[in-house]
């Protein structure tokens, strides 16, 4: 489809990934897993399986910019968008949306966070073709469900309802969204076989999203629509600025997709992951014969099992019987804990600048 863009939305902090996620390189800019490729390069590698390069547009921070352009040197310069703060996915959409339309009206468009990892991107990608010959044709809001593997409790949740029928299999009408549930809830949604996880990518033309945008969040698309009467080569950093002061600060799910009526999920049933957990980054990354994990840098590990090392590449380290461990150190700090604790690492990074203030 010569009409088909992919959003890559790259402007996350992603604090979870604490130490080596930091505000100044997030996780989205960094090869977390050790296959030579950053989060951000992978999502670009997936989504040229159905766009060209000119046809992908990066929504960043202005602080990384720069590191878009230069992880993504494929992508025409005018398709990195700079936004001057973060509105959430909301105005990052509508803002996407107005720059994609004034290329093209009839764009279908696929919206993707920058940092997910998927091992069959081949499957993944049918999921999503399937999207988008279902929205293209019917201006419908559809997003990708993952199939659910466990009760987890770190990822939102999509109930759907009735299959939409042969044409578009494993195409679903949408019956609720459920933000990340507790233990007692995941295990519910697990059994009941009606619930799949909310992977946060979505498909539909610029159409129906400024149709629904529109009528379920006319402030916000109001800024947008002005913002679309000027040609986008004569944007500038106060002319954006100007819109984001005037933007709420929401998502997309709680604007737009609890609350429209044509809201369909196609149900994929592939490896998936966002990476938000240092527990999420063990469980992909490539594993030694007693399940060690060493994603960069050097490890001699003897009588050790499970464990997790990420180290800048000129350093290493020896471990002795380490059972279950994470080992991260990045920009001076070490982080050295068991791999069940490592959730809380958001809250080490929090208690140590404490520390160095006082």
């Amino acid at each position: 489809m010569s009409n088909v863009y992919c959003t890559i939305m790259a402007g996350g902090l992603g604090s979870r990934l604490w130490p080596l996620s930091l505000p100044s390189v997030p996780k989205q800019f960094l090869d977390l897993i050790g296959v030579g490729r950053t989060m951000l390069q992978l999502t670009y590698d997936r989504y040229r399986l159905i766009c060209d390069p000119d046809h992908f547009v990066v929504i960043t921070n202005e602080e990384y910019t720069p590191m878009v352009r230069e992880q993504l040197p494929e992508v025409p310069q005018e398709n990195i968008l700079s936004e001057p703060f973060r509105r959430n996915t909301a105005a990052c959409i509508a803002f996407a949306n107005t720059f994609v339309k004034q290329k093209d009206q009839h764009a279908v468009n696929v919206i993707t966070p920058a940092d997910h990892l998927i091992i069959d991107n081949d499957r993944f990608v049918e999921s999503v073709k399937t999207a988008m010959a279902y929205a293209e044709g019917h201006d419908a809001l559809v997003t990708i469900g993952i199939k659910a593997h466990k009760p987890e409790t770190a990822f939102g949740y999509i109930q759907f309802g009735e299959p939409l029928g042969n044409d578009y299999p494993q195409l679903y009408n949408v019956k609720t969204f459920t933000e990340k549930p507790n233990q007692e809830m995941a295990q519910i949604f697990y059994e009941c076989g009606e619930f799949c996880w909310n992977s946060g990518v979505f498909v539909w033309t610029s159409k129906a999203i400024e149709m629904a945008m529109s009528k379920y969040l006319p402030n916000v698309q109001s800024q947008f629509d002005g913002l679309g009467q000027i040609p986008y080569t004569s944007w500038n950093k106060d002319i954006i600025r100007h819109v984001y002061d005037e933007c709420d600060n929401i998502s997309i799910d709680y604007a737009i997709l609890e609350r429209a009526q044509n809201v369909y999920v196609a149900q994929c049933n592939a490896a998936w992951s966002d990476v938000g957990s240092w527990e999420a980054v063990y469980e992909r990354a490539q594993k030694d014969s007693r399940g060690n994990a060493v994603t960069s840098g050097r490890a001699i590990l003897k009588h050790s099992d499970g464990n997790l090392i990420s180290l800048p590449a000129d350093k290493a380290c020896i471990a002795e019987g380490l059972k279950d461990y994470m080992i991260v150190e990045n920009n001076g700090v070490l982080l050295i804990c068991p791999r069940e604790k490592s959730r809380m690492a958001a809250t080490y990074a929090a208690e140590l600048d404490a520390t160095i203030e006082n």
